[in-house]
């Protein structure tokens, strides 16, 4: 019910009030308090005084005033005058100012003396600290007052910053405040007594206190953005209500860690302006743990948007708050770049509709008329739609969020870079508590800036070293773990705190004070190392290893010369690697040993290559794929099949194939597995973070189960090092644990060189090998196809080894070379003894049933770019290998389980590629029509049209082009392997076609992650039905009763995503008719059929109908369902009788006409809608509690009595549920006496549909016989 009158105007609304409250207090600064009564006289006066003025309807009153008591007195005047008050912030410049009141030209401005000044143009003014007779003006006869339902007039004009050029006026009417209050006293309300501080968007706060009865207390501008003097003021005046920008609540918390102390009163925080960081969050939860935290987002076209209570939104895996369910889900719209709503999930630009929009801008039509378009979803009259310029997405959960600006990405030498990504990283990693990130430069020489300021208290996060250059090398390499390198900031700039902007309190970023320009420029402006590798620096750790001073050595000094010897010289390889995040090895350091030749070996080290490396790389790769003699068992070992391993140890779990293998080792075995997640410093405390890092990337591909971790665990530690980084105790105690290694990491770049490549790829195989040779331990290594050249249509078979000298010009990228050489060790030390396995993967592609991909895939962005451009590059002889991820993991699991020793080398790439012609043909069909087009032809339309398109998530595929064009010789020349020797061990896993029906998988996909705008035309079968979803419910047949709303609208969306062919059984047909119109999308075939659960021959109609047109039944879901709210006193005859006819009969003829086909087909899954009424009786509920009783009691003798037939039984018993059985009730006693909610977030009808698919997907030995789902503060 609304919380306000929102027929009538603010001025009204706050007249009923003063009525209501009149000797609460209402309004006061820092030196006046008035009461409601006192404040409605001020009111009065000026009000009578402005109308002389001839303000009226849409008139204009200028408000230049100090934040005071004033200021909220003239605000009120001017809208009981019936004109609209006009902002005029004391922070505006001399000339903005001028060209604010002449855009506004308001009728009188009303300010103080000290103001007066500011004022060039001849507007009337009134002096309020002036006596009344010394006002500018004359005097007019009043025009007639508007009638205070009038909605659709002027309210107020408020302008944008004007930040991006003129500022603009947005005139907002009555009606988007007073709705707009009316929202967010439903979120939280206020009464006499609260004490709201108005502080950062003063207008938008000042004038929703007083319509309920609390008291205003306006902060002044001096207090307003000053962190200490703001606590002193909410402490001082008691303050229970506040909000704050992101940016001042961080500068808070920076100066007062334990605020909770200084505010006891502060009962509510509302965060408006920016995004609410997850570090954010925690910290304020943590510093102010009994105020309610509200994120709040808003524009000033369209007032609230959506709000959400912090404690119940924030997701701890993520960057971002989201900013809570939307206020008014229906006038919501996410878009993408055609202007076609988004699938929940998918990020869009965001459009808001409904009677809270502004009017528009002041005097500026074809500007209104570009931002408030007409909404084409609604056929109201003169519905708009307003265009915000945010990227948001609706999650799952039904959140909204943010996720960044349109167009505000930074271009930066071809990438783009999301600043509020960077920013989240560098708080999350380091001792920051609150940054911005720039751009700085143009051109080449265009570079990220970070603008940080220190936590001082932050536990267990680098504190950031700034250099005099402004570099700080330390924070480069901690964030190098978690951001590509183009998104690191290059220079550093430490400052006290942000700059806000006077006005709207967000960071004001042309307040930031330059970087350190000469830190990045030569004498001649040319530009150089971002993070450059200085003569000082590698003089220093000198100067330490010989224990000398710095000042002492120049360019040419020979360090043996200086004293060093070999220890020193290690001395000096430790100091060097621990400075710059890299090793930088002894031999290296020996072969050329001034302080000049060292400053270039370790620039060498860092660019990843040398010319010496590549000059002789051949000599490079045999010395590399020489197995270190003491690398080999100890007696020749026995095969272990992985499906006997007590302990598995897995690498690259947080990559593609290595998420997928996880899974299947899950699966298929009864193993622990041990997981290998890279760390730079690997240490124990690192686990959660492992953990972290898992969880994401199963998220992200559709596998993760809460369950995962019970077999996991967690080892941090890095390829690259000896022992993987972890002590010689430690790694011979893991040697010791397992019987089974899977090597399946590595670190993929098709341009990087060998050397850049060479410390994970051949070094971290070779530490795998060093540890399954101290117990013997089998070895199953994940190779590639491109340990191979290309191959004419023959394939390779599995015995081809590429001798060293043809490998530096037959595998021409570092990737193919450092894993030819890692493979080599492998099969090295199967000679010696170890059991070893290669498996060599070709291209991996998505998923074959869900069609879950790796977002870095070059063909699938070639893919989806074609089909963006209506353009297919036609290159002859290219051909797509394209494996399914699924199939190469279930291969290796299936192989490793085996015991063969004839065997070593196995095969999973596509031995026959289908022509990119072939896959394009088939893509036509789907409905994403191609031209073909020649490959020179195509790269140059695609740099025209697609090489700026902004990156993220609708444009990844972009990203990826950008990063590395393949040429024409590499489509063409790619690698086939033969299988035919593979085959005979792999018999019980089949490779999924690449055809039409896998394509339409991954398009599907595709247009799930945003990569493409539409999604495709599903295929029908040859039996007329649509293709299913793949998965444990794929094919089955269900019944959902009471599915035309609630409950089992939910439950049969859900089944139909699941791929179930679903009976809609309702009495509304129409409903039935449109769900099943949404439905039919999701790939089953969904039939509606009209019934009457109380009608025996309507429901055996039913399912005799479902039978015929889909098949034998082989899930109920039984959601039919009434509830009335009855006092047993009050005799309600007829709802009693219609609760056991729905309810419990119901049920009946549902089973009657169910279990015995199930029975004897030994299968099926009867579910029922029960309730926590059914376990403990609620007044004012016994009529229907008994019938819930009557449900359970039914079910629990159908599961005894039917025990050992292969029937299944569960019982779903919710709490409060949002849907409209309330709405049924007449006995209005009982409804007021025990149907009034309690305030606890109750249960969505999704909630149940997703625990009744919980139980429907388990095994057939599993039954879940009950599930109780509650509201969390409403337990029984």
């Amino acid at each position: 019910m609304p919380f306000l009158d929102t027929s009538k105007d603010l001025s009204a609304l706050f007249s009923r009030q003063v009525k209501a409250t009149p000797n609460a207090v209402a309004l006061e600064d820092d030196k006046a308090t008035f009461t409601y009564a006192e404040l409605d006289r001020e009111v009065d006066c000026l009000s009578r005084r402005l109308r002389t003025y001839g303000v009226s309807r849409d008139t204009l009153v200028g408000v230049l005033l100090p934040r005071s008591a004033d200021y909220v007195i003239a605000c009120l005047a001017a809208l009981r005058a019936g004109g609209a008050f006009l902002v005029l912030e004391l922070a505006y410049p001399p000339e903005l100012l001028a060209d604010v009141i002449e855009d506004g030209n308001p009728a009188v401005v009303i300010t103080h003396r000290a103001e007066v000044g500011k004022i060039k143009s001849k507007v009337p003014l009134i002096v309020l600290d002036e006596p009344a007779a010394h006002a500018n003006g004359h005097a007019t006869e009043p025009a007639p007052l508007p009638a205070d339902d009038d909605l659709d007039r002027l309210a107020f004009v408020s302008y944008s910053s004007g930040t991006t050029g003129k500022p603009k006026g947005i005139a907002n009417p009555h009606r988007a405040p007073v709705l707009s209050y009316d929202l967010r006293f439903g979120v939280q309300d206020l009464q006499p007594g609260d004490r709201v501080a108005c502080n950062v968007f003063f207008i938008w706060e000042i004038l929703r206190p007083l319509l309920r009865g609390a008291t205003v207390v306006t902060v002044p501008d001096d207090a307003s953005y000053d962190p200490a003097a703001l606590v002193d003021l909410l402490a001082a005046r008691k303050i229970t209500e506040t909000l704050m920008t992101p940016t001042l609540l961080a500068t808070v918390l920076q100066r007062h860690p334990h605020i909770d102390e200084r505010l006891p009163e502060l009962r509510t925080l509302w965060l408006n302006g920016e995004v609410v960081t997850t570090d954010l969050a925690r910290r304020a939860i943590k510093a102010l743990p009994q105020t309610r935290l509200l994120n709040c987002y808003s524009a000033c076209e369209t007032h609230e948007i959506a709000c959400g209570d912090i404690r119940k939104i924030i997701d701890e895996e993520a960057t971002y708050c989201p900013v809570g369910p939307p206020l008014d889900p229906k006038q919501i719209y996410i878009l993408d770049e055609s202007g076609q709503p988004v699938d929940t999930g998918v990020s869009g630009e965001l459009f808001v509709a409904g009677p809270l929009l502004a009017r528009g801008y002041l005097n500026l039509p074809e500007t209104t008329a570009k931002a408030f378009t007409p909404n084409r979803f609604d056929t109201q009259p003169g519905s708009r739609l307003y265009r915000t310029g945010d990227l948001a997405r609706l999650l799952p959960s039904g959140l909204l969020e943010i996720t960044g600006r349109v167009g505000s990405m930074i271009k930066l030498r071809g990438y783009s870079v999301v600043p509020a990504k960077v920013e989240s990283e560098i708080v999350k990693n380091l001792a920051v508590g609150h940054c911005a990130v720039v751009a700085h430069g143009d051109g080449l020489e265009r570079q990220l800036v970070a603008y940080i300021v220190p936590d001082r208290n932050a536990a267990g996060r680098p504190t950031v070293e700034i250099n005099e250059a402004g570099y700080s090398p330390a924070a480069r390499r901690t964030l190098a773990q978690s951001l590509a390198h183009y998104m690191i900031p290059a220079l550093w700039v430490e400052l006290p705190e942000l700059p806000t902007h006077d006005v709207t309190g967000k960071v004001d970023l042309k307040r930031l004070p330059p970087p350190k320009t000469d830190a990045h420029t030569n004498g001649n402006g040319k530009a150089v190392d971002q993070d450059p590798i200085t003569l000082d620096q590698v003089a220093a750790c000198w100067a330490a290893a010989l224990k000398t001073s710095k000042t002492l050595l120049t360019p040419t000094d020979d360090f043996f010369d200086l004293g060093g010897h070999s220890l020193s010289l290690a001395d000096l390889s430790s100091r060097l690697s621990r400075h710059f995040g890299f090793r930088v090895p002894i031999a290296r350091l020996a072969e050329t040993t001034t302080l000049a030749g060292h400053l270039e070996t370790v620039r060498a080290i860092r660019d990843g290559h040398t010319a010496a490396v590549q000059a002789d790389l051949p000599a490079v790769l045999r010395a590399d794929a020489t197995l270190d003699d003491d690398i080999r068992p100890a007696q020749p070992a026995t095969i272990c099949s992985i499906d006997k391993a007590n302990t598995v140890l897995l690498t690259g779990v947080t990559g593609f194939l290595g998420a997928f293998l996880l899974h299947d080792l899950l699966e298929n075995t009864s193993a622990q597995i041990i997981c290998l997640v890279r760390f730079n410093e690997p240490a124990n405390d690192d686990q959660p973070g492992g953990v972290a890092r898992i969880r994401r990337n199963l998220l992200d591909l559709g596998l993760w189960r809460d369950s995962v971790m019970e077999r996991v665990e967690i080892l941090p530690g890095n390829l690259s090092r000896t022992r993987f980084g972890l002590s010689t105790k430690a790694f011979d105690e893991l040697a010791a644990r397992v019987q089974v290694i899977v090597h399946a990491a590595a670190t993929v770049n098709l341009v990087y060189p060998y050397a850049a490549l060479r410390g994970p790829n051949v070094g971290g195989t070779r530490e795998i090998l060093r540890l399954a040779s101290k117990s013997g331990a089998t070895v199953q290594y994940v190779s590639t196809n491109g340990v191979l050249p290309a191959s004419g249509e023959k394939g390779w078979p599995e015995d081809t080894l590429l001798d060293v000298e043809d490998v530096p010009t037959k595998l021409l990228d570092g990737y193919g070379q450092t894993k030819w050489v890692a493979e080599q060790l492998v099969l090295e030390a199967g000679r010696r003894g170890l059991p070893v396995k290669v498996h060599r993967a070709g291209t991996i592609s998505g998923h074959s049933a869900t069609g879950a991909a790796n977002a870095w895939d070059l063909l699938s962005a070639l893919i989806v770019e074609s089909i963006k451009l209506g353009y297919a590059p036609e290159v002859q002889g290219w051909r797509a290998e394209m494996t399914p991820v699924d199939f190469v993991s279930k291969a290796i699991v299936h192989l490793a389980a085996q015991t063969h020793a004839e065997q070593t080398i196995f095969h999973l790439g596509d031995p026959k590629p289908v022509d990119t012609r072939d896959v394009f043909a088939a893509l036509n069909e789907l409905g994403y029509p191609t031209k073909p087009l020649g490959w020179d032809e195509w790269v140059t339309l695609w740099n025209e049209k697609r090489s700026n398109v902004k990156g993220g998530d609708g444009g990844f595929t972009v990203d990826i082009l950008r990063s590395g064009m393949p040429t024409v010789e590499f489509l063409r020349d790619i690698v086939v392997l033969d299988n035919a020797a593979t085959r005979p061990f792999r018999t019980c896993v089949e490779r999924p076609k690449v055809d039409k029906t896998l394509l339409e998988t991954y398009t599907r996909h595709w247009f799930a992650r945003g990569w493409l705008s539409k999604p495709p035309v599903r295929q029908q079968a040859l039996n007329g039905t649509a293709k299913l979803a793949k998965g444990p419910l794929s094919g089955r047949v269900a019944v959902v009763t009471g599915a035309s709303s609630g409950i089992g609208a939910a439950v049969a969306t859900a089944l139909a995503r699941e791929g179930c062919h679903v009976a809609l059984a309702a009495r509304r047909v129409e409903a039935l008719e449109s769900l099943q119109k949404q439905l039919a999308t999701h790939g089953g075939k969904i039939i509606a059929k009209k019934t009457d659960v109380t009608n025996k021959a309507q429901v055996d109609a039913l399912f005799h109908d479902t039978t015929q047109e889909l098949g034998p039944v082989d899930i109920l879901v039984s959601c039919a369902g009434v509830m009335y709210f009855t006092m047993m006193a009050n005799v309600q005859t007829d709802e009693w009788e219609r609760t056991v006819d729905v309810n419990c009969k119901g049920l009946l003829h549902c089973l009657s006409a169910t279990v015995p086909g199930m029975l004897s087909r030994g299968a099926g899954h009867i579910v029922a809608i029960s309730s926590d009424a059914g376990r403990k009786v609620f007044p004012g509920l016994g009529v229907y509690s008994a019938s819930k009783f009557f449900v359970e009691a039914t079910l629990q003798s159908l599961r005894l009595e039917t025990a050992g037939t292969g029937l299944r039984v569960t019982s779903v018993q919710p709490g409060n549920v949002a849907t409209d059985l309330l709405g049924m009730s007449t006995d209005a006693e009982a409804l007021k006496k025990y149907g009034e909610p309690s305030g606890a977030e109750v249960l969505a009808p999704e909630d149940i549909a997703n625990s009744i698919v919980y139980a429907l997907r388990q095994p057939a030995h599993v039954s879940v016989n009950e599930v109780l789902i509650e509201p969390r503060d409403e337990p029984i």
